[in-house]
C-alpha cells in the first residue's frame, strides 16, 4: 500500500467517524448523513482500489481514472453549490417576509395607542 492510500484512508475514517458523531448529535440529518458516509466509502474504494476508476473512465470514454473523478467531482460540487444557492434565496425570501410582518405589526400596535 502506498502512502497516499494510507493518507487518504486516515483521511476518509476520519471524516467517516466525525459524520457518525454529527448525526448522533442530531446536527446532520439521515439523507446527508448516508450520502457522506457513501462519498467517503466511495473515496476509500477508489484509494484502495485505483484501477475502478479506470475501469469506470472506461464506459464513460474518458482517457484516464482521474480525470473521471475530476469530472464527476465539479459536478457535484456544482451541484452542491446549487443547492446551497437556493437555500440562500428561500431563507433570504423568508426573512424579507418576515421583517414586513414585524413592519406591519408594530405599525399597527403604533396607531393602536
Amino acid at each position: 500500500m502506498f502512502t497516499y492510500q494510507i493518507i487518504i484512508l486516515i483521511v476518509s475514517l476520519v471524516a467517516i467517524g466525525l459524520g457518525i458523531k454529527r448525526y448522533h448529535e442530531d446536527n446532520m440529518s439521515l439523507i446527508y448523513f448516508v450520502a457522506w458516509i457513501f462519498i467517503w466509502i466511495l473515496i476509500i474504494l477508489f484509494s484502495i482500489f485505483p484501477g475502478i476508476s479506470s475501469s469506470i473512465a472506461a464506459i464513460f470514454g474518458f482517457g484516464r481514472g482521474l480525470d473521471t473523478l475530476y469530472i464527476f467531482s465539479t459536478i457535484l460540487l456544482f451541484y452542491i453549490v446549487f443547492k446551497l444557492y437556493n437555500k440562500i434565496d428561500d431563507q433570504n425570501k423568508r426573512i424579507n417576509d418576515l421583517v414586513s410582518e414585524l413592519a406591519i405589526y408594530h405599525e399597527k400596535k403604533e396607531e393602536d395607542e
